[in-house]
């Protein structure tokens, strides 16, 4: 999983292209595979501090799962949370982000997993509050950033 974090990460923000087993690189003669196309799938939304599903998210991935599998698709699941926490310390803010990103995105990759999806067809990542959907100025804008983002994605 840490590999896989650094992997997206660098893939996110260094704007790589291209996979090569744990190495991300921008040179298309040294990958082992290159990623062809991708698509938002979904958008799951989460309460302050949870990574629960609720039953219209398991709806959500159950159609998911369907499409993925009917069109052969790879999945990787983005977990996010919010600026926001009871913490005001900056390392502690942090820690709790990277554990409730990371637990949004496990629990929404195992629902895949359980709606039928191949599990070494997935990867999940927790982003905690690096990418950010709203600027967090009301109790909306900062639900908005707690979630879980599905891509299907193809490579060849």
């Amino acid at each position: 999983m840490k590999n896989l974090l650094i992997l997206c990460a660098m893939t996110l923000f260094c704007g790589c292209s291209v996979i090569n087993g744990p190495i991300c690189s921008t040179e298309p003669e040294e990958a082992a595979f290159k990623i062809t196309d991708s698509k938002l799938a979904a958008v799951l939304h989460f309460a302050d501090g949870k990574a629960n599903l609720s039953k219209h998210d398991l709806k959500v991935i159950k159609d998911v799962a369907q499409r993925a599998n009917q069109d052969n698709a790879n999945v990787i699941v983005y977990g996010h949370a919010s600026h926001h926490t009871r913490t005001k310390d900056p390392i502690q803010r942090m820690i709790v982000n990277i554990d409730v990103s990371n637990e949004r995105a496990t629990n929404t990759a195992k629902a895949l997993i359980n709606a039928g999806v191949p599990a070494e067809k997935i990867n999940s990542v927790a982003m905690f509050d690096s990418r950010p959907v709203r600027e967090e100025i009301t109790r909306a804008d900062q639900a908005a950033n707690r979630r879980s983002e599905i891509y299907l994605y193809w490579f060849e």
